[in-house]
């Protein structure tokens, strides 16, 4: 055989390698990329599922909305009691809350312990924050820094009166798949009433969270 048959040769079986791995190499690509768009469209799918079950508690939140106890804050999505709009319920600048006010306060957190527990019921898949913030009302003329320390201090002892007067009376949100985060905002924070006496309140704020995650 001539050597320039051997080079021939040789050529053809390089070529012939090179071909075969391209096309390995091509197949594993295709493969991948079939892999990746699935998961990205079981994302997509899990994505709409998601936000047609927050749509649905939307609809299962107006049922919060239209009860007579709860006046709803549209602006920053919170709940305050409406019997006690302008109603200083604790001792003032302390945070206890006054004997004749304990038994309405109660019954408001039955109210929302069982609203959270029909959400809960209603919607596998979903977990809930609960938020109670303390509020503090400032002087007419607004003097009172917003910042004033104290005024976060007392703002944050009240929202924990409550969770403690909660607890005190069987009220566990714990006991659920619920998360509760005792806040104080003070003089400070979004969605303030203009009249300032109306911000001696306490407030909750309800917020869904996913919890379900894909399954690869």
């Amino acid at each position: 055989m001539s050597r320039r048959s051997r080079n021939n040769d040789f050529f053809w079986i390089s070529y012939s390698d090179l071909m075969t791995t391209l096309f390995f190499v091509m197949l594993i690509l295709f493969a991948l990329t079939v892999i990746y768009l699935k998961v990205e469209q079981k994302k997509v799918e899990t994505e709409k599922q998601n936000l047609e079950r927050i749509l649905q508690l939307n609809e299962q939140f107006k049922s919060l909305n239209d009860d007579d106890d709860f006046e709803y804050l549209k602006e920053c999505k919170k709940f305050i009691v409406k019997e006690f709009k302008g109603i200083e319920i604790f001792e003032p600048n302390k945070a206890n809350i006054l004997p004749k006010y304990k038994h309405r306060t109660i019954e408001a957190g039955k109210n929302i312990e069982k609203f959270l527990n029909k959400l809960e019921t209603e919607n596998k898949g979903f977990s809930f924050l609960l938020v109670i913030e303390g509020n503090m009302a400032n002087r007419y003329d607004h003097s009172i820094s917003k910042d004033a320390e104290y005024g976060y201090k007392i703002s944050y002892e009240r929202a924990l009166a409550v969770y403690n007067l909660w607890n005190q009376n069987g009220i566990d949100f714990r006991k659920n798949n619920i998360e509760v985060i005792i806040s104080g905002s003070g003089f400070n924070g979004i969605c303030r009433d203009k009249k300032e006496e109306n911000n001696k309140r306490f407030s909750i704020q309800i917020l869904p969270k996913v919890t379900n995650v894909i399954e690869e």
